[in-house]
């Protein structure tokens, strides 16, 4: 019982420390406000 609260207690730790971490990764991928690199290509001839 004691060993269960123990991994209960250790994954809601995990959790919380890990927002910070993903937080960026799910705004930058939702809306970017830089604008994605335009790849240039040379003119046609």
């Amino acid at each position: 019982m004691r060993m269960l609260l123990m991994i209960i207690i250790g994954v809601m730790v995990a959790s919380i420390l890990s927002i910070p971490v993903i937080k960026p990764f799910i705004q930058g991928s939702g809306k970017s406000e830089t604008p994605p690199p335009v790849i240039q290509q040379p003119e046609p001839k």
